[in-house]
């Protein structure tokens, strides 16, 4: 077996590891379930902190849309051990259109977002939508998604012990 990747990115069990900067774009894709997250903490008034984030509920229920393609990844990274051994190994080949499908859907949105604006500027949305275009440019480029998407998919290699 030939090494595609530094061996920094291999787990024990010889896997490709998802990279630090691949969560944390899901992380920021995901945004709006931790904001939903976050509101739930808050026992006096959970609303209020939804109503600083979202000032309209269809804007919150539209992102919480967007972000699920993205959330069904981190829930396929978390749980890939357990996919590893079930027969569901075909959807680790998801990974990177669910992620671009999640971040194209987010750009159109807060364009959506800024016509409705008139065009005025808004630092929220002129920051979302440059986060979301890098992230977009760099998931499109990334190998190490391609590699890893690829390296999960297949059934592990199982070498015979030596006597």
């Amino acid at each position: 077996m030939r090494l595609l990747l530094p061996l920094k990115y291999y787990d024990d069990a010889g896997r490709v590891k998802p990279s630090k900067s691949l969560l944390w774009c899901l992380f920021y894709i995901c945004r709006p379930i931790w904001v939903f997250i976050a509101s739930l903490t808050f026992r006096q008034d959970s609303g209020a902190l939804l109503a600083l984030f979202y000032p309209h509920n269809s804007y919150f229920y539209s992102s919480l849309v967007i972000a699920l393609p993205s959330f069904l990844v981190v829930l396929m990274i978390s749980f890939r051990t357990k996919i590893w051994d079930g027969y569901a190994k075909i959807l680790f080949k998801a990974i990177k259109p669910l992620i671009l499908l999640s971040l194209v859907t987010d750009i159109g949105f807060h364009l959506v977002m800024a016509s409705k604006q008139n065009w005025g500027f808004s630092w929220l949305i002129a920051l979302t939508i440059l986060l979301d275009g890098i992230y977009l440019y760099w998931i499109k480029k990334n190998k190490h998604i391609a590699f890893l998407s690829q390296d999960w998919s297949r059934p592990p290699v199982l070498t015979k012990p030596s006597k």
